[in-house]
């Protein structure tokens, strides 16, 4: 798997993109996530939302690549402990 990176840096590589990042590290204050790595990227949602399927064991983000899109927007995060 690839070294984790800023989410910022994810999104301007994947422009006008869906993606589904592995988040490694966030702002405990803030829940903000800060770093992470990148498990699948596409223009169609419904492929991230299929891909997030496949990655229920771990604390992931989807989010839109695009700052004007998501500004008042929220983010899910899903994670699935070990049972």
């Amino acid at each position: 798997m690839d070294a984790a990176e800023a989410i910022d840096d994810i999104r301007k590589r994947y422009d006008r993109e869906w993606l589904l990042i592995s988040v490694d590290k966030w702002d405990e204050a803030t829940t903000t996530p800060l770093t992470g790595r990148l498990l699948s990227h596409s223009p169609r949602r419904d492929d991230i939302y299929h891909a997030s399927q496949k990655n229920i064991d771990k604390l992931t983000l989807m989010i839109y690549s695009r700052e004007d899109f998501t500004a008042g927007h929220a983010a899910a995060f899903h994670a699935i402990g070990p049972s």
